[in-house]
């Protein structure tokens, strides 16, 4: 039988939110043997990868090497028309979500991929609600940098459709995000895998069709405290500092001018109190109300990020870049996950 769905979770000691993910799999009302689970693990010390085969996974060795490169690794030996991208502290929300993915993506083959929304889940901090839900991007920065999808029409279902910016300035293609196969095709051979290169790429080329359903989202297990964000916001700039090398033209990479507008805008703290107290009302939601405070975070993890990637000089560089990053890893789970509910079986299902 084929496959439909290949899900590719990369991991790297993940043994404590790496269960709810991938039951949160299991429990979809899908036929179990039209999807394929891929583990690519980045030399995981804990029970990683014994509870990823306990659950029916397939553990890849990746030891030694980044989420992308990892995903890269599972593209590789995977199997289904489209690839389910989901990190490790992601949870699927409902038990519908991949049959109407699937769905959608088999209605409008010319689509770029399907895009989950960030759901709010009730057991998350107030913290990571904003930068989940309230957000959808999980940083107030990147989100003042990115453009924004059109939405060109919602469908009888529910189906969202978007087109999305020509210029490719709109991050995209992770937690939750599922998309052809043979889109892989495209990557050049020899060309590292990252998310911020390769979908802004497709877009330039052409391919601009986004999906989404309200009701078809994840939870993302993302920062327990602000200490989590903000060393997160450091991690981020050194990845983006070791893409660079490697691939400069990256979602964001024209936007000099508005990275200064970000900065002003967020270091005065004047616009992010009026936007967020303003979002708050509107939205009757309070979550909103950590607008400003969670930009001057980001703003000062970015800068501290930078700072720290070019610290390193000289042969040593992109080693010391690695050691850097697998330090502001720190222990998975620090955001536990919510328990399946009790009346929701485990097993998996064929489809209604």
């Amino acid at each position: 039988m084929a496959v439909d769905v290949s899900f590719v979770v990369p991991t790297l000691n993940a043994e404590h939110v790496l269960p709810a993910c991938l039951t949160s799999i299991r429990r979809q009302h899908f036929d179990a043997n039209r999807i394929e689970i891929l583990v690519p693990d980045g030399g995981s010390t804990d029970g990683t990868a014994r509870i990823a085969a306990s659950l029916g996974a397939r553990v890849l060795d990746a030891a030694g090497e980044l989420a992308e490169a990892a995903k890269r690794r599972a593209f590789e030996v995977a199997v289904g028309r489209y690839l389910a991208l989901l990190d490790a502290d992601n949870e699927i929300v409902g038990v519908d979500w991949l049959a109407r993915v699937v769905a959608a993506l088999d209605r409008h083959p010319d689509a770029l991929g399907f895009e989950s929304y960030y759901l709010k889940c009730p057991r998350h901090s107030r913290l990571n609600r904003y930068l989940t839900s309230c957000l959808q991007i999980s940083d107030p920065v990147a989100r003042f940098l990115a453009r924004r999808p059109r939405r060109l029409r919602m469908e009888p279902d529910g189906l969202e459709v978007y087109e999305l910016p020509a210029d490719g300035s709109y991050p995209t293609g992770a937690n939750g995000f599922v998309f052809p196969r043979a889109l892989v095709d495209r990557l050049p051979a020899g060309q590292p895998y990252h998310e911020a290169v390769f979908f802004p790429a497709l877009m330039r080329a052409g391919i601009r069709k986004l999906l989404k359903i309200r009701e078809c989202g994840i939870w993302h297990h993302y920062v327990g405290s602000w200490a989590d964000f903000f060393r997160k916001r450091q991690r981020a700039m050194l990845i983006r500092s070791l893409r660079r090398e490697e691939c400069p033209e990256t979602w964001d990479a024209d936007g000099q001018i508005r990275k200064i507008l970000a900065l002003v805008y967020f270091t005065t703290l004047v616009g992010p109190i009026a936007e967020g107290v303003a979002r708050a009302v509107a939205r009757r939601d309070p979550d909103w109300l950590l607008h400003p405070l969670a930009g001057w975070v980001s703003v000062g993890g970015n800068v501290l990020g930078l700072v720290r990637s070019r610290s390193a000089r000289g042969r040593e560089h992109r080693a010391g870049l690695s050691r850097q990053l697998h330090s502001l890893i720190g222990p998975a789970g620090q955001v536990r996950p919510s328990p399946p509910p009790e009346n929701e079986a485990v097993e998996q299902k064929s489809p209604r």
